[in-house]
């Protein structure tokens, strides 16, 4: 075969020889038409998709740029297909995948995090003969990572991103978000641009039914001035406070705490009421902290399923681990708040599930939509019901063509698990007006400002392993009633002019509904800690945990679920907190 062709070749130049001229032309025309069909096929758009997105790192020049796109274009046969997005497509494809695996770099020496900076013939001291040891490895590695990305895009039916854990999502959000951006502001494929074209999966990962309320999120650095210039201003607002002169005290202990666990990142609990009644359903996947923690999204009824058989697999998991024969293991609830699982779905930013048509919003839970248009960093994704499929990349935009993601239990995951959060339980400081107690912003005409009322404890816990996470719990108990008990001190006995009414916990959202998954609750709740904390305060002879239970001083039925009555539960404090960060710049 290989001599056919070189008799083949020869004969072509010595034709090509006789007719110097029409050749020339033939080049010409055979050039023109190629560009015609780039131009068809968007190739402006994808130069600057691909440049703007290698922006700052490797293959950023021109050169290298038009080299990919010129062999995607003639290696994949976007030239002959009859769908002008395919070349458009195939370079999404392509980039998507770069966005989590970049062309590797070479600079010299080699940075700190370079994979080969330990090896000892790359030594910056070897001279000359490391450096050109190490740019012999740069490219064996470069021609590995061409050869990988070019599998990647020729795979027909699987373009799928696999991730280790989803940590890795958050770190690369500054590039998934120019990714869309450019998208947007090219005007590419509209309706098509606000998600992955590629699924992602994501090996190992915790989740939770819980919601990251805020927190110091991926761009949360240049907030701090407004934050600070915020908090200055409220903690001095000790309007309404009859403590005398430890009135400002008290509004600086509350503002500061508030503050505080607002803006490390709790999560709020999913409960059934119509905060949450949508057609979409989120949960939390986040590896190592909550904070560091991505949105997953689905339809409510698949979430549901696929929760509850997660919680039955993680128990019968648990069982295998630790019960060593017991019958009693055999009737143990879950008791944990978040078990280890892989993910399989479509990468997608918060923003584009509250921006779109009026029907697609109102899929989408009215507390998820408070609390991502409420002034807080966009958030990722992985939409679970519905990835388009393969045809879709081919230039088929049928949208019943779709497979659906996944939620699964990581088998792999090891016995001892790690994953922290916030256990929190929050109050509201009321104050009398007539024979009752109401919340001091309402009795001051100031109910817009509600988060001045809120005082949380928190203490960091481990969601993911139950007898830590009981251990977290009655530690918060614990701490809520002495700090309580501190505050009552020193004042004379009836005389204490305030109350402080238990609102929610991310065990308990305080608005008369339940749970939307009550086996997620991780065992007894904050509320009956508490109680349990303040009975034994006052049993052990404690005067201050006394006066708490006999002066009422903690109310634990203030706020029953009624309409109007829980203007604090845990399902509106992403309205709240919306309202805060709107009083930043004034």
């Amino acid at each position: 075969m290989r001599e056919d062709l070189l008799v083949v070749l020869d004969a072509i130049s010595g034709e090509a020889a006789k007719w110097p001229g029409l050749l020339s032309l033939a080049l010409a025309v055979f050039s023109l038409l190629v560009i015609a069909r780039l131009s068809i096929l968007d190739f402006g758009h994808c130069y600057r998709l691909v440049r703007g997105l290698r922006r700052g790192g490797a293959g950023a020049g021109m050169h290298s740029v038009l080299a990919s796109l010129l062999l995607l274009a003639f290696t994949d046969g976007a030239l002959t297909k009859r769908d002008r997005r395919t070349l458009v497509r195939r370079t999404r494809l392509r980039m998507e995948h770069e966005l989590f695996d970049p062309m590797p770099d070479f600079r010299w020496p080699l940075p700190d995090d370079h994979p080969d900076r330990g090896v000892p013939e790359f030594a910056p001291e070897r001279g000359r003969r490391g450096r050109r040891l190490a740019r012999r490895a740069h490219h064996a590695r470069l021609r590995q990572w061409r050869a990988q990305m070019r599998r990647f895009v020729a795979k027909e039916g699987d373009w799928t991103i696999y991730l280790d854990n989803p940590a890795q999502i958050n770190a690369r959000m500054a590039e998934v978000q120019r990714y869309f951006d450019i998208l947007r502001g090219e005007g590419i494929e509209e309706g098509y641009r606000d998600h992955f074209l590629c699924a992602v999966e994501v090996s190992s990962g915790f989740i939770a039914p819980l919601h990251l309320l805020t927190g110091l999120l991926v761009e949360f650095n240049d907030k701090w001035g407004p934050i600070l210039r915020a908090f200055d201003r409220d903690a001095m607002d000790y309007e309404g406070i009859a403590m005398g002169e430890a009135s400002l005290d008290l509004r600086q202990i509350q503002m500061f705490i508030y503050n505080c666990w607002l803006l490390w990142g709790p999560s709020i609990p999913i409960c059934g009421c119509r905060q949450w009644d949508a057609r979409y359903r989120l949960l939390q996947y986040g590896f190592g902290d909550e904070n560091n923690s991505i949105e997953v999204v689905g339809e409510a009824a698949a979430i549901a399923a696929q929760l509850h058989k997660l919680a039955h697999a993680e128990v019968d998991y648990d069982r295998a681990c630790r019960s060593n024969g017991e019958n009693d293991a055999q009737s143990r609830p879950l008791e944990a708040m978040a078990v280890p699982a892989n993910v399989l779905g479509q990468l997608r930013l918060s923003g584009s599930l509250h921006s779109e048509d009026g029907r697609r919003v109102n899929a989408l839970p009215k507390a998820a939509r408070a609390s991502w248009g409420g002034g807080q960093d966009e958030r990722p994704v992985l939409f679970i019901s519905g990835i388009e499929s393969e045809a879709s990349i081919k230039g088929s935009l049928k949208r019943e063509e779709r497979r659906y993601g996944r939620i699964a239990l990581d088998d792999a995951a090891m016995p001892s698990r790690y994953y922290s959060a916030y256990l929190w339980v929050g109050f509201v400081l009321l104050g009398r007006a007539g024979d009752a107690w109401r919340p001091l912003s309402e009795i001051l005409g100031k109910s817009s400002q509600r988060w001045k009322d809120f005082v949380p404890f928190f203490e960091h816990g481990n969601l993911a392993d139950r007898e830590s996470c009981a251990f977290g719990k009655r530690q918060l108990a614990a701490k809520t009633v002495a700090a309580f008990s501190r505050l009552v001190e020193g004042h004379p006995p009836g005389e204490f002019r305030h109350r402080f009414a238990f609102a929610c916990a991310i065990d308990e959202p305080g608005c008369g509904y339940p749970l939307a998954h009550p086996e997620w609750g991780g065992g007894p709740s904050m509320r009956e800690l508490i109680k349990q904390a303040l009975r034994q305060s006052a049993e052990r002879g404690d005067p201050n945990g006394r006066r708490l239970l006999e002066e009422n001083i903690l109310q634990f039925d203030h706020f029953d679920g009624r309409p109007g009555h829980h203007d604090y539960a845990a399902c509106q404090l992403p309205t709240l907190v919306a309202a805060h960060y709107a009083t930043f710049d004034d």
